[in-house]
């Protein structure tokens, strides 16, 4: 395998588990119990997961951050326009580690406008990194 097709294939497996975590938050919002510290962790997850197939598709060298402002730092060495989504990453941010653990911080005070807003950054961060993963390709 080439070392293009392989970064591809590890891109395209980091695509799926952020395709998968944005689908588990909004079908949490349908739940008749609705647990929107973990709807919106998992916004904050598929946001890092998104970026972290941008990057790689880039190819950048894979690093553990959970930071998206972070990443966000780093695809801007690859393209300014990813200076729009700051706002998002910061909304999401706030989920690294709220509500993640008990203990953290009190994830009773996550509600459902929380979990909306998170699902809305979620979803402009996907869909920018979609376009922009296609327009490269």
């Amino acid at each position: 395998m080439t070392k293009i097709s392989e970064r591809q294939k590890l891109v395209d497996e980091w695509l799926v588990f952020a395709k998968e975590n944005l689908l588990f938050a909004r079908d949490g919002m349908k739940a008749e119990y609705s647990p929107y510290h973990t709807i919106c962790f998992l916004c904050q997850g598929s946001a890092e997961k998104y970026l972290k197939a941008y990057l790689i598709s880039r190819d950048w060298e894979l690093e553990k951050i959970h930071d998206l402002k972070q990443l966000i730092g780093h695809a801007l060495r690859y393209d300014q326009s990813f200076g729009e989504l700051k706002k998002e990453a910061e909304i999401l941010n706030e989920y690294i580690t709220e509500g993640r653990y008990p203990g953290d911080l009190p994830f009773e005070s996550i509600g459902e406008n929380d979990a909306k807003e998170a699902i809305a950054a979620a979803e402009k961060i996907e869909a920018f990194v979609l376009e922009k993963i296609k327009s490269a390709s």
